[in-house]
């Protein structure tokens, strides 16, 4: 073997071992940077307020960040209803928590301008908006059907006032004074926000709502139904009457005959 060989073949064992060496050395760098083996269990914060819940996150070595917002009434204000991730994960070392808590106040929701608009217009307007139109208040005018004005608690209020997001408000509608008497329409089988609508559209409105068993949530009452109602279908009406309906789940009560009042004429006899 000559000189010149060794001399290569020796080279290369140096560059072997020092790149071995140089391979080990940025393993365990590595390892040691990203904490391979060490894994941190997300703590559950959920219902806490983030000055509560802070010395949780910041005692396993994890951040937090605040990301949203939202209401809901049935949770204290600036409890936390969310974390992502979630409670449980296994993270690394100084993961952020991001968070959703509990508005402290209401939203706010800006009254559109609904007035000189239609009737139906202006209900779906605010709808839209977050504001229910739980009456609708109609008063001899010219214009018919013609918003005239928008009320909350008695009160008229203009477009962009600010009202709690949910709350209901009262209209103002135009209708004709030659209108006459109406005839009350069944309502029977209907959701609720659908016999509000049928009443609208009739010029009248709907007053108490029972329940046959309470709902646990408004959720679930919206699945009732109208059973009954006071007064009756056929019975005659001014305008803006209030109709006293009865709500339920069960199909027997929903698909039994109704009351309905029959016309003068065909109660007399030859």
């Amino acid at each position: 073997m000559s000189d010149a060989f060794k001399r290569i073949l020796k080279n290369l064992l140096i560059f072997a071992v020092i790149l071995t060496v140089l391979i080990v050395i940025v393993l365990v760098v590595l390892k040691k940077y990203t904490r391979h083996d060490s894994v941190i269990t997300v703590p559950d914060v959920t219902t806490l307020t983030v000055d509560v819940a802070a010395p949780f996150i910041e005692k396993k070595n994890l951040r937090y960040k605040v990301v949203d917002s939202i209401r809901v009434k049935t949770q204290p204000p600036g409890s936390i209803l969310e974390q992502k991730p979630s409670p449980g994960a296994h993270v690394k070392e100084n993961r952020i928590i991001f968070l959703t808590i509990n508005a402290s106040s209401e939203e706010k929701i800006v009254i559109p301008d609904v007035k000189d608009c239609s009737q139906r217009q202006a209900v779906a307007t605010l709808e839209a908006s977050g504001i229910h139109v739980r009456d609708v208040q109609f008063v001899p005018s010219e214009f018919r059907d013609l918003v005239l004005g928008v009320r909350y608690n008695g009160k008229e209020i203009s477009a962009g006032f600010r009202l709690p997001k949910g709350s209901s408000v009262t209209l103002i509608v135009g209708q004709s004074s030659s209108e006459g008497v109406l005839l009350i329409p069944s309502m029977k089988g209907l959701f609720l926000d659908e016999a509000i609508e049928l009443a609208h559209s009739k010029s009248l409105n709907i007053g108490d709502v029972h329940y046959d068993v309470t709902p646990p949530n408004q959720e679930e009452a919206k699945y009732y139904q109208v059973y009954k109602q006071e007064p009756i279908t056929g019975s005659s009406a001014s305008m803006g009457k209030k109709i006293t309906i009865w709500m339920t789940t069960d199909p027997t009560l929903i698909e039994a005959p109704e009351d309905i009042a029959l016309p003068e004429d065909s109660l007399k006899t030859e």
